[in-house]
């Protein structure tokens, strides 16, 4: 399988996991998914697989100028270094706000304009998306939703 198959099958795949952990995505533009899930990605370190994913644990982060030039190098995106705060204000907001994706300023105290604040993935998460396509998937998604409220439920 050459890597843009891999790269279709991992946004695919991540569709399918931001659906089960409640991310509404109904609302979105096919294009606007595609930018959120890279960005996760990107954030996670995960370029052909969910066992590469990093984490804040592994004191693994991102700032917004970083992701945009790593999924230009690594998902062949054409992406202006001046569209950081896209990538902040549309495409990380619902993974934010969902817990998925840590900002270290809530990790260590930085102001949000703090242009060394990063973003990384939730520890839980990183090991939620290892399990995916194993037997144990369905327990571990159980496990995770105990833990994390979904968008979906604090919607309501």
């Amino acid at each position: 399988m050459n890597i843009k198959s891999k790269l279709k099958n991992l946004i695919f795949d991540t569709l399918d996991i931001l659906t089960a952990v409640g991310i509404p995505l109904d609302d979105l533009s096919d294009r606007r998914k595609e930018r959120m899930v890279l960005a996760l990605l990107a954030v996670g370190n995960i370029k052909t697989s969910f066992n590469e994913a990093l984490s804040t644990k592994d004191n693994y982060f991102l700032k917004t100028r970083d992701i945009i030039e790593y999924e230009n190098a690594n998902y062949s995106e054409n992406i202006s270094s001046g569209s950081y705060d896209d990538i902040r204000r549309k495409d990380l907001i619902s993974l934010v706000a969902a817990g998925l994706v840590h900002n270290s300023s809530t990790i260590e105290a930085k102001a949000t304009n703090n242009p060394t604040r990063g973003y990384g993935l939730n520890p839980l998460f990183a090991e939620l998306l290892k399990t995916y396509n194993t037997k144990t998937w369905d327990e571990e998604l159980a496990k995770f939703l105990l833990k994390n409220k979904s968008l979906k439920e604090n919607e309501a």
